[in-house]
């Protein structure tokens, strides 16, 4: 009986490894189907984010130049006023399945953008694009349904030591891809 209990927790563990370690990008744009180039008034756009490392910051400078908008530390964030544009994208590395205090307070004082969209990144091995979501849901919770879109990708962990080199120019250039949906499918809300 023993053995068999034994057998059946690792072929759990093995299957929960399999699928944590599944996919480190993950970009998810609401309606995909819908976005189509329009030659509309780009949206007014800006990057907020918290970064510990570097990473998340990478990230936010690839989204924002692609959108040619600002990329903020929250820390600076109430210099902008945020109702003044159409897109809000906010960013954090992901620390024990949840955004920085600081982007949590942010989001959890924001008042509800036209639109928004979240991303993260993260270092944790095994489970880290599980906990990535749970993170990511998290932050969109906050945004009152008006997250059109998340992204995540794998940051270089300090601590762990893990996915060194990253966030690395594959996904950079999701970063980029991520971005342009952004805008195409906000531009025709």
């Amino acid at each position: 009986m023993k053995k068999s209990c034994f057998c059946s927790f690792i072929l759990a563990c093995a299957a929960i490894l399999l699928v944590g370690c599944a996919g480190h990008h993950t970009s998810y744009i609401k309606d995909p189907g819908t976005i189509e180039h329009t030659d509309a008034q780009p949206p007014k756009a800006i990057v907020i984010f918290d970064s510990w490392s570097g990473n998340t910051q990478a990230v936010a400078q690839v989204l924002a130049g692609e959108m040619n908008c600002p990329a903020v530390r929250v820390d600076d964030a109430a210099e902008y006023v945020l109702q003044d544009y159409d897109l809000v994208v906010v960013g954090s590395p992901v620390h024990g399945g949840m955004p920085t205090s600081k982007i949590s307070d942010f989001l959890s004082e924001l008042e509800p953008p036209c639109a928004s969209a979240v991303f993260v990144t993260y270092g944790a091995p095994l489970f880290g694009p599980a906990v990535a979501d749970i993170c990511l849901s998290s932050m969109e919770k906050k945004l009152h349904n008006t997250s059109i879109g998340r992204f995540r990708c794998h940051g270089f962990h300090q601590i762990f030591r893990t996915y060194p080199k990253h966030p690395d120019q594959e996904d950079k250039a999701d970063a980029v891809e991520f971005a342009r949906g952004l805008m195409i499918l906000c531009s025709e809300q």
